[in-house]
């Protein structure tokens, strides 16, 4: 699925993207908790023994070309992630409606439909539909 800032989502995509958002937001802190710490290190060159040891054939031994792949796989999921949740950040100003309001940041900081409900004394469906709702106004 794509999730760039410049495209229409349905209610649907909406909704994946709010119910995913605390997952989005924990994973880009790790993965630029790592990414800072990787990208500052360096790789440490084979020597003594393991430096004259045959290298595997047919695949790339350059380890500082490996190292760059796998930074740069890195850098697309983080910007990927980074992109789905600054969709919902960009929008949220949207909701005006005070009970709406509660129950996206409720949402947005993880709790379940059923946690929201008892918290606000609403139905898990009422919670639901006003979700929906929210999805609604931050369609473009």
């Amino acid at each position: 699925m794509s999730y760039a800032t410049n495209e229409k989502y349905s209610t649907e995509k909406i909704m994946d993207l709010i119910n995913n958002y605390p997952f989005y937001i924990s994973r880009i802190k790790e993965l630029r908790k790592r990414y800072d710490s990787e990208v500052g290190g360096g790789n440490i060159g084979q020597y003594g023994v393991e430096a004259t040891l045959p290298k595997p054939q047919g695949t790339n031994t350059d380890p500082v070309l490996n190292e760059v792949q796998r930074l740069l796989k890195m850098d697309k999921e983080l910007s990927r992630l980074e992109a789905k949740a600054r969709y919902i950040q960009n929008r949220w100003d949207r909701i005006t409606d005070e009970r709406m309001a509660i129950i996206f940041n409720m949402r947005l900081s993880g709790k379940t439909y059923q946690d929201i409900a008892t918290e606000i004394d609403l139905s898990q469906q009422r919670v639901h539909q006003i979700t929906k709702e929210i999805c609604l106004l931050l369609k473009d």
